[in-house]
């Protein structure tokens, strides 16, 4: 994969990559605050190119003006045709995804249709792989 454009720093970076596919990747890493998402916009003025897929499984923070950017990347690939996917989100992703509302506009992939890829039938996850506790006990 070949980073095409970003802003990156020391605390978090915001990059727009082109891989070999021809898919292009809004992809978030690390404490992606206001700075980082102030550099990112100046360094690419108001130009905002359809994506593919939003990457954001690195964000250990992200402040609203970043949240705003991606909304403004996503709008756009909407308005080119496309609709583009969450291919990963760390927790704290998922959780200002949810509280800001746009859980709608960053659909996650359909998983793969069928049996695993060895033949063997697909196990309910346990509730420890769930996120969640038996209070049966």
């Amino acid at each position: 994969m070949d980073a095409e454009r970003g802003s990156a720093g020391a605390a978090g970076s915001i990059t727009v990559e082109l891989e070999s596919s021809g898919r292009r990747v809004l992809r978030l890493a690390g404490n992606v605050d206001t700075a980082v998402a102030a550099r990112f916009r100046a360094e690419h003025g108001r130009e905002r190119e359809p994506v593919d897929a939003v990457d954001a499984g690195a964000v250990t923070f992200i402040s609203s003006s970043a949240v705003s950017l991606i909304v403004m990347f996503v709008e756009a690939s909407v308005a080119a045709g496309r609709r583009p996917v969450l291919r990963s989100a760390s927790r704290q992703m998922l959780r200002v995804i949810q509280l800001a509302g746009i859980a709608s506009l960053l659909p996650r992939p359909d998983p793969p249709a069928g049996p695993p890829a060895s033949g063997e039938p697909r196990r309910p996850a346990r509730a420890a792989e769930r996120g969640t506790r038996r209070t049966d006990r």
